[in-house]
């Protein structure tokens, strides 16, 4: 089994937050995110999602959000999962 990239980056842009992160061919990208401190659950924002993926959702200032992205192969089995990208909102 071949490991992805998994790395992604966070960008600030005017329509929210923007992730980046590479994709192979038939694999299946699952952004998760958090929002609020580390006791808040994960949830999937997007599934099968293509880069740059552009987080729109509107949080309070303040609001610390954070993201990872799961890299699924197509059986369905999770290959790896990226590092941890987070931002408090101004």
């Amino acid at each position: 089994m071949s490991q992805p990239h998994a790395n992604i980056e966070l960008l600030l842009v005017p329509q929210g937050r923007q992730l980046n992160f590479s994709k192979e061919l038939l694999e299946i990208i699952d952004v998760c995110r958090r929002v609020g401190d580390e006791a808040a659950p994960w949830e999937i924002v997007a599934h099968n999602a293509r880069s740059p993926f552009i987080d729109t959702t509107v949080f309070p200032p303040g609001t610390v959000v954070a993201y990872y992205v799961l890299h699924v192969n197509q059986h369905g089995e999770q290959e790896t999962r990226s590092n941890v990208v987070r931002t408090t909102l101004s």
